[in-house]
């Protein structure tokens, strides 16, 4: 999900935007480990104890990336290390649960995608003004919350129904990230070259204009 802490300042130093940009790998890395997930959850014939394990193996991971990256809005790392920590029990409580069946699937990956929509709409408002692609993260918390419900209340499920709607979601969920570490990755240079044309402008403005000979 989207790391933000709405409660965290909103005023930004160089140096905060620079210690952020440098935890771009691991938004990528978490993008692309979620598209391949993605691919794999529906190109596979699964059965529903090996969906289970595959997706709680999933979310472990994914709890990890999100203890070891810091929060897109600079704020402190235990947030991240928080909302990790509860990832990675999702994750557990999928595999370690006795015969998995398609209700406790859905109700366990439903509450968890549910959440981690509100979270990633929330987090890209409070982001918005300096996170790229803020639009991107807003529609995906959207479609996420969207499949979360879908997935709790959705009456007469399928294991073919979980499969493609989790597998969709993975996927869609490792495009924005990858997306998103590039353009986290050159927010530096950015910031650079913006201050440069401001620089730039102020200094035309404040050359004296000389009158034409005449």
């Amino acid at each position: 999900m989207l790391v933000t802490n709405p409660l965290a300042p909103k005023s930004w130093s160089r140096e905060l935007v620079r210690s952020v940009s440098r935890g771009w790998w691991v938004l990528l890395l978490s993008g692309i480990v979620s598209i391949v997930a993605g691919g794999i959850i529906l190109l596979v014939d699964w059965s529903l104890n090996d969906l289970a394990l595959f997706l709680g193996v999933l979310f472990v991971v994914r709890g990890v990336f999100n203890m070891v990256s810091l929060p897109l809005d600079g704020s402190m790392r235990g947030w991240a290390v928080v909302l990790g920590l509860l990832e990675v029990g999702v994750g557990i409580a999928v595999v370690v649960w006795p015969d998995p069946t398609l209700l406790v699937i859905a109700a366990f990956i439903g509450w968890w995608v549910l959440f981690s929509g509100v979270m990633t709409v929330a987090g890209s408002i409070s982001a918005r003004r300096i996170l790229p692609y803020w639009g991107l993260f807003l529609a995906l918390g959207i479609v996420e919350a969207v499949v979360g419900v879908w997935l709790l209340y959705r009456p007469g499920l399928t294991l073919l129904a979980i499969v493609f709607a989790i597998g969709l979601w993975a996927i869609l969920y490792g495009i924005v990230l990858t997306a998103v570490s590039i353009e986290l990755k050159n927010l530096p240079d950015r910031l650079d070259e913006l201050d440069r044309q401001v620089t730039t402008t102020s200094m035309d403005q404040r050359r004296p204009v000389t009158a034409g000979a005449g």
